[in-house]
Formats: structure tokens, sequence, C-alpha cells
């Protein structure tokens, strides 16, 4: 189970183990990476140490030891959050950017930031940058762990080991150099001018549900109490509690209801509220939370475009953290149409308003100026741009989909 974090919280922040405990009944794969929710610090990281620190000694696991005992003084303890580069170069399929990720995951390792490129001879390099929820990098036992289950995923179906694809499933784990941060803006990928897209084609507005946020007075004398209903989905409670967080609402305790037909209802008993003006600003900002957590955009291909361009923006969250699972949900749509991704890259951008960036700022992202962009250029099987108007709305549609499920 998941260890609760005993450092007492003030008594109007949001309960993270409860939120923990929801999303892991939603998706069991995740445990570890959500443990960044509450506790992963933003600090700016220093040198990593060279990779050469000789780990822990292999007898005892890590957790183990108090912090207190002496005996741990002449180990090296990696430091909590170091980032590190893991690199697999192995010959491109359909749904390997999708098994990779689900891997790590299940490695317990988060990542950060991702660069995915495709030479021509069909080879993928996929650079993840990585921080080890477990803290045992760079150990030598973890290293192994990590590279074999990797290694596995890259070998997929095909038992037959013949040695070429022995020989390209290449997995290594170097520390970053410290001035590679968790997030940054600055290296592009892929090169494009402006922030806007030019022309954008977007998911169908069928694909996200409705919400009605109400507030009432009566319900509780200390409290004022918003009231959210709308269909249940993935990720509903992080999204409330990121837009709560964003608009310094204090949550005293919220109480989730599941209704019939897939309905769920979200009682948060706030602050007393009585500023009529207030509250409607608060229902409206809830709402288009709720409704419009993430924006899904694809970009017509041009005449000479080799590949098309798919992005998912979201919001990032007043303390810089990123939406859970996005890597994860998109490659698993891409893999479900059998679309290929040719080079994939993450960027944080700030939202800039006017002049025709507005396509780039959704609805949903009112106050929030800082969102993480995930781009990814595809393919079809082929090697082709997705030409049909209907393809690309199809892409959109399952990439949100399975995003918002």
């Amino acid at each position: 189970g998941t260890r609760h974090h005993h450092h007492h919280h003030h008594h109007h922040s949001v309960n993270w183990d409860l939120l923990r405990l929801r999303l892991e009944n939603h998706c069991p794969t995740i445990k570890a990476s959500i443990s960044t929710l509450s506790s992963m610090n933003l600090a700016a990281q220093d040198d990593p140490g060279g990779g050469s620190s000789p780990g822990f000694p292999s007898s005892r696991s890590p957790s183990s030891r108090g912090l207190g005992d002496p005996s741990s003084a002449g180990v090296i303890e990696p430091k909590p959050g170091t980032l590190y580069i893991l690199t697999v170069e192995v010959e491109d399929r359909v749904g390997l950017l999708h098994d990779v990720t689900q891997e790590l995951w299940a490695c317990e390792l988060t990542v950060h930031r991702a660069h995915i490129s495709t030479s021509p001879a069909d080879l993928a390099v996929d650079m993840f940058y990585i921080t080890d929820e477990r803290n045992e990098l760079p150990n030598e036992q973890r290293v192994a762990e990590i590279s074999a289950n990797v290694r596995a995923v890259l070998r997929g179906k095909r038992r037959s080991m013949d040695a070429s694809a022995a020989a390209l499933g290449n997995v290594q784990i170097s520390p970053a150099p410290h001035f590679v941060s968790k997030t940054r803006g600055g290296n592009r990928l892929l090169d494009h001018s402006g922030t806007a897209l030019e022309k954008v084609e977007t998911a169908s507005a069928a694909h996200y549900s409705e919400a009605t946020v109400t507030v009432d007075n009566l319900m509780s004398k200390a409290h004022t109490v918003f009231q959210m209903r709308t269909r249940d989905r993935k990720g509903l409670l992080y999204d409330v509690l990121r837009a709560s967080k964003d608009l310094k609402v204090h949550i005293s305790y919220a109480k989730v209801e599941m209704r019939d037909k897939g309905q769920c209802e979200l009682d948060l008993f706030v602050a007393r509220c009585t500023n009529i003006n207030e509250q409607r600003y608060l229902c409206a900002r809830y709402k288009e939370n709720i409704e419009r957590p993430v924006s899904v955009q694809i970009k017509p291909s041009g005449v000479d475009e080799i590949t098309t361009e798919l992005r998912v923006i979201a919001p990032l969250d007043i303390a810089g953290f990123t939406r859970p699972r996005v890597l994860l949900d998109v490659t698993e749509a891409l893999r479900q149409l059998k679309v290929m991704v040719f080079k994939a890259d993450i960027v944080t951008s700030d939202a800039v308003g006017g002049g025709g960036a507005e396509e780039y700022m959704f609805p949903g992202m009112g106050g929030a100026t800082r969102q993480e962009v995930h781009r990814f250029l595809l393919t079809d099987e082929h090697g082709q741009p997705i030409a049909s108007v209907k393809d690309r709305k199809l892409i959109c549609n399952r990439v949100l989909g399975v995003l918002l499920q």
C-alpha cells in the first residue's frame, strides 16, 4: 500500500493521501509517480554527482535504514530528485513509445521530458529525462533491473532473438548534466517559429462533458459548498483540486459520490464566501476546468510536409506540477490507431495572450499561464503523413477520449 506522509497538513489543505488513493484505484500502475503530487520537491537540483558512486551495499534495501543510523554514513546516498537520462535505441515499430513509457511507469520512474526521434534507417532513438521514485539510482542493481525490463519490452512479441534485433535493443542510463532542468522550455526539438498553430483541427466538442457547478450557503453553517456534477472520468478530482489550488480556494473537506449513468457529484466545503461576484467567478472557473482540462490539436499537413503534428496542451498547476499520465495516454491512443510517432517532445511554455495565439490558450487556461505542451510528429504505419481530415479527426478524438476516459 502507500506510505502515508506524516507531515502535518494545515487544516485547510487538500487531502493528498485521499487523492492518491483515489487515483491509484483508477489506475493501479501508477503508485509511484503519484507520490510526486505532494512530496516532490521542485528545488533546482545541484550537480547529480558523477555516475561512479558506489550506490547501496546490496545486502540492505535503502528503505530499511533509519535516517539516524550511523552505519549509513559511509554510503553515498543518491540524492532524491536527481535527474537521469535514459536512452533507448531500437528498431521502430507501432506502439513502441507507448510500451516503453508504460514500462518506465511500472519501474517507478517519473518521466519529466522526452525526446523521441527516428533515424532514416527506422531506428528509434528515445531519450527520457527521468527521476527515480525509489531513489535507488545509480545503484548497479537498479540500473540492471530497469535495463532488463525495458529490453524485454523492446524485444516485444518477437521471441526469435536474431542477433541484429538483440544488438539494437540498446538501453543506457546516465546522470543528466547539471544544467539540464526538469522543465526547460529552451531547446526546441521540433522547430516551429510561433507558438500558435496557424490552422488547427481539434477534437469534437462531444468528447468534452458538460458540468454543472452551483453554490450552496445553507447546507453548512461554517462553509460555502460548491456542488459539481459531471460525467466521472480519469483526472476529474485532479482537475478540481488543481483549479482550487490555482484559485487559492481553501478546501476544508470534500465529498465525492458516484451517481447513476456514470455521473459523479463532488461537494467542496470551502471557506465561507458570500460575495455573489466571487461565487459566480469561481463557478465559471471550476466549470471550464472540469469541462476542458486539456486541449488536443492537430495540424493539417502542408503539401511538402512529411509528418503531421499533434499537440496536447495541459496547464501546469500553480506549483509547476504537470498533469500525470499524459504521455502514457496519448501513446496508448496512437497505438490503438496504429499511428507511428516520428518525433516527439515535451516543452513548458508560457501561454501568451493576444495576436492570434488564442488557439494555443484553450478556455480552461483562464488565469494559469504556464502549460506543458506535448508535441508529436506523426505518420501512418507506412510512414506517410495523416492526409485525410477524417483520419486526423479520428486521432484527435481518440487521444482526447483516452485522456478523459
